[in-house]
């Protein structure tokens, strides 16, 4: 059985250890027409010309961090600071082109659905009057019935929770039919292998933050079939946990490196059987070596504490610890008597948590092939629709190999890059991985750039976010340079075989580093593997360009 006391008490002395810094990010000055910003970019820095209202989450966490033992004593301070951050968003919400993130008139839908979804579980615990956020209550639902997010699930699911949440506290506002065929299509987004769509392919960290909203449903509507996909995400999510002892990163669709507990935390406290024990085991495995300085907590930025994961941490504890519960969100005192607590859980089966039983998965859905060798062997994750990037580890040995950067006057192409057009085939321990490199041109932020942005967006609003997509996120442009790959797994060895063709007289082949091209906001926080991709692991390779084809071999040796 795994005990969550060390956990518990890591979690709670992270959430003190942020609330500061989250407290930091809000305006909270009552005379200022600013209070209640948790925007410091806007309100104290006046770098931004507008407050990003996906940080009024921010509202949400310190109201929940008042619950913690440091800052009790000032619980009705917190709650009256978060009240002043729901009176922005309601400020903001009412205005022309919100919901704004990135810029100006913006009407993205992260905004609408995150910041939504925190003020309305605020407005239902009674930290603010309703009747203080109907106004932009009722724009905000207008525009979560008009829209649906289908390549990022996790704004989609909290979108759908936002809008659960405002039935609650405004049931005139929440039309029902609306909602039931919106849920339809959020659940139809849940693959079979249980991951849910972010950018064309599993991403770990917004899965968590989607099992965060999947319980914010159960809490709003009390349907049992939210629970269940939480199920299965949390049965896709622990093997990659308990075979690598983290998230993904760069095999993540989005390329994120976090996990947030809170969804966890539920399955730990709320779940039954199967589901608590392997809750609390990964819970286990992700924070037990939470003060460790490379845990992926420590490279979360301000910003985003403000934007999610503070609230997530401080939930999770909360949650751990017993003060807190989703019963709190409606402003129903909790009895201790009725929690459950995880360490109380019997023990299930768990096959990913014997380490002397070899696992190996291939998932064809998401392309990623798992295998954990025995104590004496490495385990590997390969993801065959990123190119065939590999990630190895073997107790502190570690290697992982993104492929190559092919530049070509300003032109780069990449291997590196989530896609449903490489194809791949297995041959036993032999896996060959073919496609086309993605061809990426650098945007830089320019005043130019920005006039341009501001003018389009107050004239056409959201209809140019699925341009900016395109530019940003999506390529759908297939370069002439033919890439194969083939990696042959061996006991303590792996063989990586590389060819490109077609290449031009002035093509420059470098290693690619552990960036991605593919811009995402709350990815590319700083990683060990920034610095070095290989620890403690023999690495030799030869590479030769003949005829515009270039070839390479390299072997990794773990001792």
């Amino acid at each position: 059985m795994h005990d969550l006391s060390t956990v518990i008490e890591r979690l709670g002395a992270h959430a003190a250890l942020i609330t500061p810094r989250i407290l930091t990010q809000v305006c909270r000055d009552p005379n200022s027409a600013a209070c209640g910003s948790f925007d410091r970019d806007w309100w104290h820095y006046r770098i931004r010309d507008f407050s990003s209202v996906i940080l009024q989450q921010g509202a949400y966490a310190i109201w929940l961090a008042s619950r913690l033992d440091a800052f009790t004593d000032c619980r009705d301070d917190i709650a009256r600071l978060a009240a002043a951050g729901c009176r922005f968003w309601n400020a903001r919400a009412i205005r022309r082109g919100a919901f704004e993130e990135y810029y100006p008139w913006e009407r993205g839908y992260a905004p609408l659905a995150f910041s939504t979804l925190a003020i309305m579980k605020l407005a239902a615990a009674g930290v603010i009057s309703a009747g203080e956020v109907q106004a932009g209550a009722k724009i905000a639902a207008r525009q979560l019935m008009r829209y649906f997010e289908s390549e990022a699930a996790n704004q989609q699911v909290a979108g759908l929770a936002a809008l659960a949440w405002i039935g609650k506290v405004f049931p005139h506002l929440a039309e029902p039919d609306v909602f039931a065929v919106l849920a339809q299509k959020t659940m139809a987004l849940q693959t079979a292998e249980g991951w849910f769509m972010e950018y064309g392919g599993p991403d770990l960290a917004y899965l968590s933050i989607a099992l965060d909203c999947l319980w914010d449903l159960h809490d709003a509507t009390g349907e049992a079939c939210y629970v269940k996909a939480a199920e299965q995400a949390l049965a896709y999510m622990a093997p990659y946990v308990l075979l690598f002892g983290a998230s993904i990163g760069m095999h993540n669709a989005r390329n994120t490196d976090y996990i947030l507990p809170y969804g966890l935390s539920r399955f730990a406290v709320h779940g039954t059987g199967r589901s608590a024990q392997l809750a609390a085991t990964v819970l286990v495995c992700l924070y037990e070596s939470l003060p460790a300085p490379e845990h992926f907590a420590h490279a979360i930025d301000d910003r985003y504490h403000s934007h999610y994961s503070g609230h997530s941490i401080i939930r999770a504890y909360l949650c751990l610890s017993g003060k807190y519960s989703s019963a709190d969100d409606r402003g129903i005192p909790q009895a201790d008597a009725a929690r459950q607590t995880a360490m109380q859980k019997a023990e299930a089966s768990i096959p990913f948590d014997k380490p002397d039983s070899p696992v190996e998965f291939l998932l064809p859905e998401c392309g990623h092939y798992l295998k954990r060798g025995l104590a004496n062997d490495m385990s590997i994750l390969l993801s065959l629709r990123k190119g065939g990037i590999l990630t190895a580890v073997h107790g502190r040995q570690r290697v992982s190999d993104y492929g190559w950067h092919v530049s070509v006057g300003n032109r780069q192409f990449v291997n590196h890059w989530w896609s449903d057009q490489w194809t791949w085939t297995r041959d036993g321990n032999r896996f060959c991985i073919r496609g086309r490199l993605v061809p990426h041109h650098e945007i830089l932020s320019t005043p130019l750039k920005h006039l341009v942005l501001r003018t389009l967006s107050f004239l056409l609003g959201d209809m140019i976010i699925p341009v900016l997509k395109r530019l940003l996120i999506f390529k759908h442009q297939r370069s002439p340079y033919a890439f194969e790959r083939v990696v042959t797994i061996a006991p303590r060895r792996i063989i990586v075989c590389d060819r490109i063709d077609n290449l031009p007289a002035a093509a420059v082949v470098l290693s690619a580093p552990r960036a991605s091209k593919r811009h995402v906001s709350s990815a590319d926080s700083y990683h060990r593997e920034d610095l070095r991709l290989a620890e403690g692991v023999a690495c030799r390779r030869t590479r030769n360009v003949v005829q515009g084809v270039f070839t390479a071999e390299t072997a990794y040796d773990f001792t």
